[in-house]
């Protein structure tokens, strides 16, 4: 039996997956040209303090999604990494893959293909300093973060 502090949380996180469209059976997820960088991209370049904490702020934000959903609902606690989130950017995350065909993505791709997916958004503009903060928030998480050798099952991941 699950404990209910965990079952509560769990179940309102696969509740809102299941109402995202982009997890519809049979449908491409999204377009891998919404997730890639685009020619010429430089991103946004500000104070790192003032980053940091606008990415720590934008990370618990759930006016970031449509659906009520913020990247902590699937990542509190580092919940929902794979094993992969600890190696050096850019690298193969399987959503990625399997939702839009991409092999490899940098760290800022992959925070546009969170946007799209579970959170059900547009994603942030290429050279905001939204996905700026929110890059350099993940980028700390990454360094802070150690696999369990039996990664749970990404809820926010699609089937």
């Amino acid at each position: 039996m699950i404990p209910r502090r965990i079952a509560l949380p769990l179940f309102a996180v696969l509740a809102a997956c299941a109402g995202n469209p982009a997890f519809a059976a049979g449908k491409p997820e999204i377009d891998p040209a919404a997730i890639t960088r685009p020619p010429g991209y430089r991103p946004y370049a500000g104070d790192a303090r003032e980053l940091a904490v606008l990415g720590d702020k934008l990370w618990n934000d759930t006016r970031l999604s449509t659906n009520g959903m913020s990247c902590n609902t699937c990542h509190a606690n580092h919940g929902a990494f794979q094993a992969s989130f600890a190696k050096p950017y850019p690298h193969r995350v399987a959503m990625a893959r399997d939702k839009a065909g991409v092999k490899r993505v940098h760290l800022d791709e992959m925070i546009q293909a969170c946007m799209l997916m579970p959170m059900a958004a547009q994603p942030l503009p290429w050279a905001s300093k939204e996905l700026a903060a929110l890059t350099a928030h993940t980028r700390a998480l990454q360094k802070s973060f150690r696999p369990a050798a039996s990664a749970p099952a990404n809820p926010c991941a699609g089937k």
